[in-house]
C-alpha cells in the first residue's frame, strides 16, 4: 500500500469537517484537488473511506477503522520531521561569563553589541560580581571566563593579561586644577585624604604597600572604605578626597569628573582574563575579547 502524508492529511481533514469544501479551506487546496487526492488514496488501499453525498460526506467503516491509524501517523511523523528540521538548525550558543562593576557599567555594553555582529550564533550572558565571585564562578564551571584585576592564582585556571594597567591617584577636577601634571612621587601622597578599598581587597594591599605610614606619633584618621571602585570616584569628585585607583578606571569616560594622575615609581596593574585550563577558547569568547581590547583602547585604557 502506497500513501503519502499529504493524502492522509487530506482523509484527517475531511474526516474533520465532514465536507471537502471546508476541508480543501483548511489545506489551501481547491475542492477538485482534494477530491482526487482522496480517490487515489482510496484506489491505493482499496477501500471506500467516504459515503458522499449532496447534503454530508461521512466515513465509511473502512473510514472509521483508518481514522485513529491515520492520526497517529500523521502525529508521529510530524513530531518526527520537526525533530529533524530543529536538529538541522544552527541554535544559538551561549557563552557566560563574568565581568567587575567598572567595566560592565562602562564599555560592556559596546562591546555586547561588537560580538554579536561578529558573532551572531552566540548569546553572551554577563554576570557582573565581584572579583572574587569571578573566579570563583570560573572554578566551578558556572562562568566560561572571568575579566577583571586577578591576583590570586588557582589551581585548574589559566590567567592571561588583556590590557596593561596601573595604579594612579583620582582627584577632583577642583584639586587637579591646583595640581602640578607631572606624575606625583608615592612619598608625597597625604594617607589621611585617600578613600580607600576594604582592607581585605587585594587592590587596596597592593596600594597599601605603596603608600606611606603615616609616623606612629601621628593621630591616624579613620578611612572612609567603600567596597566598589564607582562609589569611590563619586566620592572624589564630590571633592571628599582622592583615591589610587588602577587606570581602567578611565573608561568610565565622562561618567564622573575626576582627574587621574600617573603615580612614580608605576605600579602596574594588567585587566585580565581568567579561563579554565587546557580549554580552548570558542569563537564566541574570542570575539568578545578582542571587542574589549577594542573598547578598552578607543575609551583611552
Amino acid at each position: 500500500m502506497n500513501c503519502s502524508l499529504r493524502q492522509l492529511r487530506g482523509f484527517l481533514a475531511v474526516a474533520e469537517h465532514a465536507s471537502f469544501t471546508k476541508a480543501a479551506a483548511q489545506l489551501h487546496l481547491t475542492q477538485a484537488g482534494l477530491s482526487a487526492m482522496v480517490r487515489e488514496f482510496e484506489q491505493n488501499i482499496g477501500s471506500r473511506l467516504f459515503e458522499r453525498s449532496t447534503r454530508a460526506v461521512l466515513l465509511t467503516e473502512a473510514g472509521r477503522t483508518l481514522l485513529p491509524v491515520a492520526q497517529r501517523m500523521v502525529d508521529e511523523l510530524g513530531g518526527a520531521l520537526r525533530q529533524l528540521a530543529a536538529a538541522s538548525t544552527p541554535r544559538a550558543r551561549v557563552l557566560r561569563v563574568g565581568v567587575t562593576p567598572l567595566i560592565a557599567s562602562s564599555i560592556l555594553p559596546q562591546v555586547l553589541r561588537a560580538c554579536s555582529v561578529a558573532q551572531p550564533d552566540w548569546r553572551v550572558e554577563v554576570a557582573d560580581m565581584d572579583r572574587s565571585l569571578i573566579q570563583q564562578g570560573v572554578e566551578d564551571g558556572s562562568l566560561d571566563a572571568g575579566f577583571g584585576a586577578f591576583f590570586q592564582k588557582a589551581a585548574g585556571l589559566r590567567r592571561r593579561s588583556l590590557f596593561p594597567a596601573e595604579l594612579v591617584l583620582a582627584q577632583s577636577a577642583e584639586h587637579a586644577a591646583k595640581s602640578r601634571r607631572a606624575p606625583l612621587s608615592w612619598q608625597r601622597l597625604d594617607p589621611g585624604s585617600l578613600i580607600v578599598l576594604p582592607a581585605s581587597n587585594p587592590i587596596q594591599q597592593l596600594i597599601d604597600r605603596h603608600v606611606p605610614r603615616l609616623p606612629d606619633s601621628a593621630a591616624s584618621p579613620p578611612r572612609r572604605v567603600y567596597s566598589h571602585l564607582e562609589t569611590i570616584l563619586a566620592m572624589v569628585e564630590a571633592g571628599l578626597g582622592q583615591a589610587v585607583v588602577p587606570s581602567f578606571a578611565a573608561l568610565t569616560g565622562a561618567r564622573w569628573r575626576v582627574h587621574l594622575r600617573a603615580l612614580a615609581p608605576r605600579v602596574a596593574l594588567d585587566y585580565a582574563i581568567v579561563t579554565r585550563s587546557g580549554r580552548r577558547d570558542s569563537a564566541g569568547l574570542t570575539a568578545f575579547v578582542d571587542s574589549l581590547r577594542i573598547a578598552a583602547q578607543a575609551d583611552g585604557s
